[in-house]
């Protein structure tokens, strides 16, 4: 234990239901002061794909996101279900979102997408040799457009802000810097 790591006193679950739970914590500073509440939302883990051709195209999906009101390129993704490695996640929502399956996938990082508040992990993977093998099968909530764009038009599109998900943006650095694409 760290000196400065809080204690919680007390959880109470706010919200709960297949995708989100809101935690409301009192919590104690190692100062002695208190935070109540202290708002915890938890999730489920999840993944995101890089899928490269060999044609050296990065392919993508276009999705609404509600939460900032927009049409977002991304990466595909998704949560991780219950007693699912990462690594099988990742191969299932690859083909689930993109009908794609590839011919080689490995784990390339991983990070907490806002540890102060959330209290998931996100784990990136580079999926090369993607080749389309069966027909997209999003789910009732999902509305997506598919695209291929390459790897020049990604960095630049990275560079420009035009990719806004700071999660994509770390599984895109990731790959990117695997794949030789960021220098030295």
């Amino acid at each position: 234990m760290n000196h400065l790591d809080w204690k919680v006193l007390n959880s109470e679950y706010l919200l709960r239901n297949e995708w989100i739970s809101v935690r409301a914590d009192t919590c104690e500073m190692s100062n002695g002061r208190l935070i109540d509440p202290y708002y915890i939302m938890e999730s489920g883990d999840y993944v995101n794909i890089v899928p490269v051709t060999a044609a050296g195209e990065i392919l993508f999906v276009r999705i609404y996101r509600h939460g900032v009101v927009q049409t977002l390129l991304e990466t595909p993704g998704g949560l991780v279900d219950d007693g699912e490695s990462p690594l099988a996640a990742a191969r299932r929502e690859l083909l689930e979102e993109t009908g794609c399956d590839c011919a080689d996938m490995r784990l390339i990082g991983s990070g907490s997408p806002d540890p102060a508040r959330m209290s998931c992990r996100a784990f990136y993977f580079l999926a090369t040799g993607v080749v389309e093998t069966a027909v997209p099968t999003w789910d009732a909530h999902e509305e997506m457009e598919l695209l291929k764009l390459p790897i020049s038009e990604v960095k630049r599109m990275l560079f420009a802000g035009e990719i806004v998900d700071s999660v994509q943006q770390s599984a895109l650095f990731f790959a990117l810097h695997v794949l030789g694409e960021l220098g030295s």
